[in-house]
Order: C-alpha cells, then sequence, then structure tokens
C-alpha cells in the first residue's frame, strides 16, 4: 500500500479501497468518537454526517454508520449534503460533531473524510493532535451503558438543504434578484450541489439551466473548478443565452464565474465579487483574505474604507483570521467564500447569492463589473524541494529585492511600491516550492517571475 495520508485540519483523503479503506474510516470515526467522550466530556454525543455524492461515497457511509452503531452513538443521516451544508447545519441544531464524506476537487478515484467539532468549525490543533493519536492507538471508547445507538427516524430529519438556503435568501435582496428574471446555467458535477441548486433558483426567481445535475459521482470533467475544465458550462451558457453562469466543485465549497460570453473567469474573482457585494452595502468593515489571495480583494477593501487582513495560506486560517478580527467576510482566491452571516465555512450557494444580488443591483453583466474591477495578471509556479530547503532561497530573495516589505508568517512574501508581489512557500502536500505573484501589467509579472526564478536556480 502507499504511504497512508495524515488527518489534516481539512480532513483525510485516499484513493478508495488503497489509502482510504473500510478500517481507516472506522478507526478515524472512532477516534473522532472517543476525543468527544474522553476529552470534551460528550458521553452522548450526536453526530450529523453528510456526503458529496461520489460513487463511494454510500459505501464509506455504511462503514461510518456501522462503527457509530458498535459505538452506541445517536447520529443524523443528512445523506446527499455539501460540505457548507453540514456546517450550517452542526451550528444550527447544535450537533456535537459533524463527518463528511468528500474528496472536495479531488480526481474522482478519491474519497475521505472532513470532521466538523461542536462550533461548526474544523478542528483546532489539539483536537486534530487527540484524533491522530487516537487513531494510532486504535482502542474503542467505550460506550455508556444504557444509551443504544439511535438514527434519527427520516421524518424526524430536518430539511437541511432548505434551512441553508433560507438563510442565504435573507440575508441578500432576494426581491431585487428575483425582479431581474436571471436565466442562470450551473455545473453540478453530478454531486452534492445537486441537492440544493434546484430549490434555490428557484426562491430566487431564476431560471434554472442544469448541467450535471444527477448526483451519482459520475464527474463529467476533472473535478477542479479550473478554467481549463469548464469548458461545457461555457458552451451551455452561450447557447441556451443564459446571463451568466457557474460552477461548483464536487462539495461545493468553491464556485466560478462564468460570463455572459461563456467565457470562464479566474477564480480569483469569486471573492472579489462577494467582497464588492458585501461592502458596497457595509462601509468601514473589515475583510480576511489569504497571502496568495488576489490584491483585487484588497483593494476594493480600501475603496469602500475598509481594512484587509491577511493570514497563512488555508481556509482554517482564514476562519481563525475572520473571527479574531470581526470580519464581515474573508476567503480564499481559490473561489472561496467565508461569509459569517451564512455561514463560517467556504461556501459556493452564498457566492451565487451574493454575485446575482450585486448583478441586480447595479444592472450590469459580470463582464462589465470585471471590466470596473481592479486589474491584476496573476502567475503562478513550483519547483522540486532542493538541497539546502528554503531558509537560503528567502534569504536570497530578501537580499535581492530590497524594496520589498517582507512578511513572513507563511514562508515568504514581497510586496512591491507598486502594489506587485510574489509569495514562495513550501506545499503541506508535495515536496514542492510553490510562487504565487501579480502585478498591474503582464511584463511586470513575468519580470518579478523570472528573476525570483534566476535566484532559485
Amino acid at each position: 500500500m502507499p504511504i497512508q495520508p495524515k488527518f489534516a485540519i481539512s480532513g483525510y483523503r485516499g484513493i478508495w479501497k488503497d489509502t482510504l479503506t473500510d478500517e481507516i474510516a472506522k478507526k478515524y470515526v472512532r477516534a473522532l468518537v472517543r476525543m468527544l467522550r474522553e476529552d470534551e466530556g460528550k458521553q452522548n454525543p450526536i453526530i450529523l454526517i453528510g456526503r458529496d455524492g461520489r460513487e463511494s461515497g454510500p459505501e464509506i457511509k455504511k462503514s461510518v454508520i456501522e462503527e457509530l452503531e458498535n459505538l452506541g452513538v445517536n447520529f443524523v443521516d443528512g445523506d446527499l449534503l455539501p460540505t457548507p451544508t453540514v456546517f450550517f447545519a452542526v451550528h444550527k441544531h447544535k450537533y456535537d460533531a459533524g463527518i463528511i464524506i468528500t474528496a472536495s476537487h479531488n480526481p474522482i478515484e478519491y474519497n475521505g473524510l472532513k470532521f466538523v467539532n461542536d462550533k461548526a468549525l474544523y478542528l483546532d490543533e489539539n483536537q486534530l493532535a487527540k484524533i491522530n493519536a487516537y487513531y494510532e492507538e486504535n482502542s474503542h471508547p467505550l460506550a455508556p451503558k444504557g444509551t443504544p445507538p439511535q438514527a434519527e427516524g427520516e421524518k424526524n430529519i430536518p430539511d437541511f438543504p432548505k434551512e441553508h438556503i433560507d438563510q442565504i435568501i435573507a440575508n441578500v435582496d432576494a426581491e431585487i434578484i428575483r425582479a431581474q428574471k436571471f436565466k442562470v446555467a450551473v455545473d453540478m458535477i453530478n454531486a452534492s450541489a445537486c441537492a440544493l441548486d434546484p430549490y434555490f433558483f428557484k426562491q430566487l426567481g431564476a431560471e434554472l439551466v442544469p448541467l450535471n445535475d444527477i448526483p451519482n459521482g459520475k464527474f463529467a470533467h476533472k473535478p477542479e473548478p479550473l478554467r481549463e475544465n469548464l469548458a461545457d458550462i461555457g458552451n451551455l451558457v452561450k447557447s441556451s443565452g443564459a446571463n451568466l453562469g457557474f460552477a461548483h466543485d464536487p462539495d461545493a465549497d468553491r464556485l466560478v464565474i462564468v460570463n455572459e460570453f461563456g467565457e470562464t473567469i479566474s477564480e480569483e474573482y469569486t471573492l472579489a465579487f462577494a467582497v464588492l457585494a458585501v461592502l458596497s452595502k457595509n462601509r468601514e468593515q473589515t475583510i480576511v483574505i489569504n497571502l496568495s489571495t488576489s490584491q483585487m480583494s484588497a483593494d476594493i477593501a480600501e475603496k469602500y474604507g475598509s481594512k484587509c487582513i491577511r493570514t497563512k495560506v488555508g481556509e482554517a486560517n482564514v476562519v481563525e483570521g475572520i473571527i479574531k478580527n470581526n470580519a464581515i467576510i474573508g476567503g480564499e482566491g481559490n473561489g472561496g467564500i467565508i461569509y459569517p452571516a451564512i455561514n463560517m465555512a467556504r461556501d459556493s450557494f452564498t457566492g451565487i447569492g451574493l454575485v446575482l444580488e450585486f448583478l441586480a443591483k447595479t444592472k450590469q453583466t459580470v463582464s462589465q463589473c470585471i471590466a470596473k474591477m481592479p486589474k491584476y495578471f496573476m502567475k503562478k509556479a513550483k519547483w522540486p524541494v532542493k538541497d539546502g530547503g528554503l531558509s537560503d532561497i528567502y534569504l536570497k530573495l530578501k537580499s535581492h529585492f530590497k524594496e520589498a516589505e517582507i512578511i513572513e508568517i507563511d514562508g515568504l512574501r514581497l510586496d512591491f511600491p507598486d502594489s506587485s508581489w510574489i509569495h514562495l512557500r513550501p506545499s503541506n502536500t508535495e515536496p514542492i516550492i510553490r510562487l504565487f505573484g501579480e502585478a498591474k501589467t503582464e511584463k511586470r509579472i513575468e519580470e518579478l517571475f523570472k528573476e525570483a526564478e534566476d535566484l532559485l536556480a
């Protein structure tokens, strides 16, 4: 068997029946229950289960339920639920934990587990350490006497998708969206977004033109929502005459926008659109983004008298920054919007609501809005880690780019007086170095990358 991945804050992902097996899934469930009982005093926890629609999901869910029953744990089987819906439901119903069966945007042969704590957040560092320690020990937590396991009966299970969408509707100007009578094409990638989108667009008074809307996990394209994977939704926008389009990833925590011409725009614009929508009606606020996210959102914040705080890369780090700074919105440049009024997790449905609200209020098309946004050119590259590690590379870059402001909370970020920047950091999952950068002209970012690459060589 290949080297087994470790459970990280954003969960565990592996190839089903290879680096993720029935026993691995059960051992992690065991570890979660032990942590809840022994460390958090929850002797009779209630755990919500959701899955992202992958073909292996029902089989893994069966393993999870078998282990919960074996441990005498009450659970709620939400079945097909997007990741943000599980977070929302854990918070609303005060469940003790959530288990999401998902591999996010990984290829179709993967699946995995994400755990949500009772605060409706990803596990904190202490909880994560306990989970991994208990996994290795592989002991069975004892069930309290006289507490047989019990699944919620079907008629007692709340309508989680409806609750989630209703909360979004209550936090956008739904009337102005309905008046616009949008026609919207949406790629649901045959996964968990299928559980929410039909109801959502009906409530928004929009005509939904669906693509890949059967939740059977048979992905019609590579699941990461990148431009090169989304030709079909662009073609559908054009052929159907839709006003715009959207594409979800399998667990619906990331969102990409397609303009009225069927052109898939950079996922960096998703967060910028959401920030613009929120700050245009709430000035002098705080937003939180990570170090590798486009400067667009920071510029929009400045325009509306608001503060932009940057954090280490990673959804959990952005969420921590949002909580610490009481931020009104935050997110990451990969299409992940975190809007605390709805959810403290990346949420593609919230993104849809905010984008449509802004388009309706301004009576503009997607391309017209983009034309008025700050313009930047972003570039990304990666290299294998070389002998000597990163310390020498960081010293070379700092010595060479003397005019740059230095940020070292996550690798090395260099900010230049002309608003260009580069960010070098090691990958968390591969033996590679990643370089991100952005500038107001393509020539400028190419020059910066050339200088950095020469130093790395």
